[in-house]
């Protein structure tokens, strides 16, 4: 089904709205070095986490512990103004989908992907928040959960997967597909 014409202008003036609200260069490159300190030691942290549940519980025990775990683990750096999310349109957990303004800035990521072009974090300022975007490529160790059913991710590691998120979207990737976008949000 085609999309009427007006989705595509109420999406150009959520753009041009939106842009229009970009912290000045200092500010940017602020929220910028924070946003990508906070994700640099948010990901380590799930990555060490995940790498030693992996090595004491396996690959299966590994899923039931980023079901428990994953969002206290990604929290840890969070505090009253800054959020901490990972966001994706294929998302394993219904509170990863993206939101309007995420929409807006997949699509972007989405579009630059396709084209070839390199994935360009984004700053996008609204009412009272000010929210750092970077996209999350997938990477090897990551396609033994979010790869292909029985050639990356072995298939009784599918159906852990399956048995803790009935709606699961988050598989059939491939090492360098766009996986999702971490969102840093700062409340101002």
């Amino acid at each position: 089904m085609k999309r009427p014409y007006y989705a595509y202008i109420l999406t150009a003036c959520a753009l041009i709205s939106v842009s229009c609200r970009q912290p000045d260069t200092a500010a940017a490159n602020d929220y910028r070095a924070q946003g990508d300190s906070i994700i640099k030691a948010t990901f380590d942290t799930l990555r060490n986490a995940l790498t030693i549940a992996i090595h004491n519980k396996g690959l299966q025990g590994a899923v039931a512990y980023c079901n428990e775990n994953a969002y206290p683990v990604t929290a840890v750096l969070a505090s009253g103004n800054i959020t901490i999310k990972r966001v994706a349109e294929k998302y394993r957990n219904p509170k990863n989908a993206p939101d309007s303004t995420d929409a807006i800035q997949w699509r972007v990521f989405t579009a630059a992907k396709a084209n070839g072009d390199s994935l360009q974090p984004a700053i996008i300022a609204g009412k009272n928040i000010v929210h750092y975007y970077k996209p999350i490529l997938l990477q090897p160790m990551c396609s033994a959960c979010h790869g292909k059913t029985g050639k990356d991710i072995p298939l009784p590691v599918a159906a852990t997967i399956d048995s803790l998120y009935p709606n699961d979207k988050a598989k059939d990737f491939t090492v360098g597909d766009l996986r999702g976008m971490w969102k840093i949000s700062f409340a101002q």
